[in-house]
């Protein structure tokens, strides 16, 4: 049974002006399907709709068409479901996640999951969703993902806002990447492959600057 089941998700906004307006299509029959133990890796390009899906999985925000059921039902526990974010929704939770030593969004996650434990659920009815991860610091970022791995081994789902070198990570199952309101399943990439990739594309910027230089004349 899956963890999460999106089928055929639709979502539209209204923008623009007061008699100068027409909807922007965000999401486009969509399809999503989450199993226990996964952790998918969400891309996208800024204002892609991704923080849009994450909340319409979440049940924060009603679709304007299709299905979303939680592991087989379209009614779930809100203890089954950790949705978190890494702009602190209060100042007094960021003041004290950096009392404690962590940043704002583990401490949240946290916080979810301690909520989901103390309601005795099991883990394999628990899914984490988190947006704005490439916006929290590194050392953040590594607590997280060390957070995401050990649930998962456990039987969670997970799914979270990533960029490419989070989804890269070696723990993530998978990667989607969110494209004109649609998503396409791609390879997942390795952190070598990346890493590779941003030194050869410096040594490429070098070369040129080289060359640049090498055609000037002399003073």
């Amino acid at each position: 049974m899956t963890s999460l089941s999106i089928i055929s998700l639709s979502k539209s906004y209204r923008a623009g002006a007061a008699g100068c307006s027409a909807r922007v299509s965000v999401l486009r029959d969509l399809d999503l399907a989450l199993w226990p133990g996964e952790i998918v890796a969400l891309e996208g390009a800024r204002s892609s709709g991704r923080s849009t899906l994450l909340e319409c999985a979440a049940g924060l925000r009603t679709p304007d068409a299709g299905s979303i059921f939680w592991f087989g039902a379209r009614v779930v526990s809100r203890e089954s479901i950790a949705y978190v974010r890494a702009s602190p929704a209060h100042p007094s939770r960021e003041r004290n996640s950096e009392r404690d030593g962590c940043g704002a969004l583990y401490a949240a996650l946290n916080t979810a999951l301690n909520a989901a434990l103390n309601a005795s659920l099991p883990k394999r009815s628990l899914l984490l969703l988190v947006d704005d991860l490439p916006c929290a610091s590194l050392l953040e970022q590594r607590l997280v993902l060390a957070l995401f791995e050990r649930h998962a081994l456990a039987g969670a789902a997970i799914l979270f806002a990533a960029n490419e070198e989070l989804a890269a990570a070696p723990c993530v199952s998978r990667v989607v990447t969110l494209t004109n309101g649609a998503l396409v399943q791609r390879r997942k990439r390795s952190a070598a492959r990346i890493a590779a990739s941003s030194r050869a594309s410096r040594a490429r910027t070098s070369a040129r600057s080289t060359y640049g230089r090498s055609l000037r004349s002399p003073q």
